[in-house]
């Protein structure tokens, strides 16, 4: 074998082996020179990260713009505010990069917005580092956060455009078919469709809330009113409420005899009753006569009736 000419340098095919290899030195060690230099985190939209992650090295993703601000003039001059904008590459958005050709239509239909404006940025936060681990398991430190923003689309005539586009690539559609269908089908399928449709919405209107109160409110205002006009028709054809003949007594007789002949019929009244079975005579002299010779029950199951005393419950009942 001939020996190496001088000043030719070689790499052992060996020497790349242990770049990549993981060794008890290479392993967890840290390349700190660039730790110190400001870089910023952004968080980006996933499709927008997914088209540059796509992308091969070296290509350009798009350009950083930077608005200055300036204060407005007039009196009817708005002030500019400062600004970061992103403009995405046309090529990117549309898939075109790394495909070797123009984009199909279905690449065209999912094409991204290319303005973007750099929004909520801040410096407050936590102390960060970005990193990236070798093949050898050692670690580059590639600087230090200094900010944070979010990567947020500008709604301008653009982005509604493509917006647009979308919602009608996906609504509308030009493959139709027609089936030609007989007359009686046709008529019987309206039909069905009539009654699905009165059926759904007399459902609905039953379902509403509104109209359940509604319809309960009606309801309880009719029974009261049946109520009503049943005890008024009772009175006036001299049946009590529980359908018995109600006793007929004479103008001239006095209340407390009136008042003893009905607690002849049930032990236990109440003030509009007895003033209904005697024929409407004044209330207070009701009241007046019930004061002195009966009790009035302000609880249990007898709650608001009146009930003569045991001296009177002897002669009633005679």
């Amino acid at each position: 074998m001939s020996s190496p000419e001088a000043g030719t340098d070689y790499i052992n095919d060996n020497d790349n082996e242990s770049i990549d290899k993981v060794t008890a030195n290479s392993y967890g060690n840290l390349d700190l020179v660039d730790s110190e230099k400001e870089c910023w985190m952004i968080r980006i939209p996933p499709k927008l990260a997914s088209a540059w992650e796509d992308c091969p090295p070296g290509s350009v993703l798009g350009e950083l713009v930077f608005r200055k601000g300036e204060k407005g003039k007039g009196p009817n001059l708005k002030k500019i505010k400062p600004s970061l904008e992103v403009d995405v590459d046309p090529n990117v958005a549309n898939g075109s990069i790394g495909n070797g050709g123009p984009t199909s239509s279905s690449q065209q239909q999912q094409q991204l917005p290319l303005h973007y404006s750099l929004q909520a940025m801040t410096k407050k936060l936590p102390t960060l580092h970005p990193f990236s681990r070798n093949a050898n398991g050692s670690v580059k430190i590639h600087g230090k956060v200094s900010r944070t923003a979010n990567l947020q689309v500008v709604q301008d005539a653009k982005y509604r455009a493509l917006c647009k586009s979308r919602i009608l690539s996906t609504t509308v559609h030009n493959q139709r078919f027609v089936k030609p269908v007989d007359s009686n089908q046709s008529t019987g399928a309206n039909t069905n469709k009539n009654k699905h449709m009165s059926t759904a919405s007399n459902s609905t209107a039953k379902q509403g809330f509104g109209d359940a109160v509604h319809l309960f409110g009606k309801r309880l205002m009719e029974s009261q009113q049946q109520q009503a006009a049943a005890y008024k028709l009772a009175l006036s054809t001299g049946q009590g409420r529980n359908g018995n003949k109600r006793r007929r007594f004479a103008p001239e007789e006095p209340v407390k005899s009136i008042i003893f002949q009905l607690y002849e019929d049930k032990p236990y009244w109440t003030t509009k009753d007895l003033r209904a079975a005697s024929g409407g005579r004044p209330e207070t002299e009701i009241k007046k006569v019930l004061q002195e010779i009966a009790i009035y029950h302000r609880s249990g199951e007898q709650k608001n009736t009146w009930e003569l005393k045991k001296e009177y419950q002897g002669g009633a009942g005679k």
